[in-house]
């Protein structure tokens, strides 16, 4: 299988994230997957941004398309982006940006998980995005329903040892084994876990203090039960090279032309590139 080679909200190291300029950038250098989040308008479009709200606070789910920035895009427009460029090869890994602590005045408390699924899943569908598009997000909720509703979607387990904890509102009621999360994830059929990839996240491997959560022990467990290893956000060189030595599956990266150095550097294959 091809190293999955994940442009971070497009690339947001190289270019202004969650924009179709960081998404054409992407795919004229060269990527296998365009990651980005989505939230959903008061009509119920779906946009392409990380954040809940607007630099002045707005919620995004309270505004009309016509309320918000020319530069945020449809998922509508990305799928157009990628018919133009002829970019069939190319995935899109979608995180569902459901918070499931539901903090007082924020988006979770707009959009039930199952509107937030049903809308997205949609969206997929009219513009012709199932078979190549993975849902990805730290609640196992949102997950279970997208399996639920839609099985040609790959679904992606976001992990951070923060979101492990017995009880934990992300669990959304399911029996998540927390201390053996990766058999939690096969037993619900989820495709792949996207471990954040250690401690300090900014460091790296360089640091003498770095403590690797996405270890040779999680990914030979994830393998073993047929899960695939996509680390978060990874952007040195020294880390990236350390997890393709482990053997990860893919990488998520705000650089993906970084990665591309390090794949040409250990001899393995690079995504062709869109123009």
């Amino acid at each position: 299988m091809t190293f999955d080679l994940q442009a971070h909200r497009g690339g947001a190291g190289l270019h202004p994230e969650n924009t179709l300029e960081a998404f054409g950038a992407a795919l004229a250098l060269g990527v296998s997957t365009l990651e980005l989040d989505v939230h959903l308008t008061r009509d119920n479009d779906v946009v392409v941004s990380h954040d809940p709200a607007l630099a002045d606070a707005r919620l995004i789910r309270q505004l009309g398309r016509a309320d918000l920035p020319p530069t945020m895009p449809l998922l509508r427009d990305v799928a157009a982006l990628l018919s133009d460029r002829a970019a069939d090869p190319v995935r899109i890994n979608l995180e569902i940006k459901y918070d499931a602590m539901q903090i007082t005045g924020s988006a979770a408390e707009l959009t039930s998980r199952a509107d937030f699924v049903a809308v997205t899943l949609d969206a997929i569908r009219i513009d012709g995005l199932v078979e190549r598009t993975s849902i990805q997000c730290f609640d196992w909720g949102v997950l279970g329903l997208v399996g639920k509703e839609e099985q040609r979607v790959r679904r992606n387990l976001l992990v951070s040892p923060k979101y492990l904890k017995q009880g934990s509102p992300w669990f959304a009621g399911l029996e998540v084994m927390a201390d053996d999360f990766v058999a939690s994830a096969a037993a619900e059929g989820l495709t792949a876990i996207s471990p954040i990839h250690g401690s300090p996240f900014l460091s790296g491997v360089g640091d003498a203090a770095y403590v690797p959560f996405a270890n040779g022990e999680l990914v030979d467990r994830a393998h073993e039960v047929g899960l695939q290893v996509i680390p978060y956000v990874v952007d040195d060189p020294p880390t990236m090279a350390a997890l393709v030595r482990l053997g990860v599956d893919g990488l998520i990266t705000n650089y993906p032309d970084r990665l591309r150095g390090v794949l040409a550097s250990l001899g393995l294959p690079l995504p062709e590139s869109f123009e």
